[in-house]
């Protein structure tokens, strides 16, 4: 009987290092996208900030960007810098699509997050998170860098 149980204890081991692994090839599948590149641009008083950053789907499907969130502003909104007949604006958007293998540069002339109603006093340095939210209830934590106004 001790010999039985001597023997089996390798499988268990065995066993539960593939569990451990399996686990974490779930939980990297469960995040179909990256941010590189995530910056605020600041600037004086209660002006509204932008956010910009890289987003790569690296999943095998597309992926939507449905909204962002922050305890550090009141509001934030996805918007895109648009030109017609010699102007220039902003229109809200209410979600991205993002190909498998594609990146979507967020910058000042295309799409970026409007940051709206500070909570809080921020200078260049500081570090601000920013909730992406996806389709499906997925949702990413990033951390966004604050630079100048000149955006160093």
């Amino acid at each position: 009987m001790l010999l039985k149980d001597v023997s089996r204890k390798p499988l268990l081991w065995l066993a539960a290092a593939l569990c451990m692994a399996f686990a974490g090839l779930a939980q990297a599948a469960g995040s179909p996208a990256s941010v590189e590149h995530a910056r605020i641009r600041w600037l004086p008083g209660d002006l509204p900030l932008a956010g910009y950053f890289d987003l790569t789907n690296t999943g095998p499907r597309p992926l939507t960007l449905t909204g962002a969130s922050s305890t550090v502003f009141g509001d934030v909104m996805m918007h895109r810098t648009v030109h017609r007949g010699g102007e220039t604006g902003m229109v809200p958007v209410h979600d991205i699509q993002v190909r498998p293998g594609q990146t979507l540069h967020f910058t000042p002339d295309g799409y970026h997050l409007m940051l709206m109603g500070r909570t809080r006093t921020l200078a260049k340095g500081d570090a601000v998170p920013i909730r992406l939210t996806f389709s499906g209830g997925r949702s990413m934590d990033v951390m966004f860098a604050v630079r100048g106004a000149d955006m160093q």
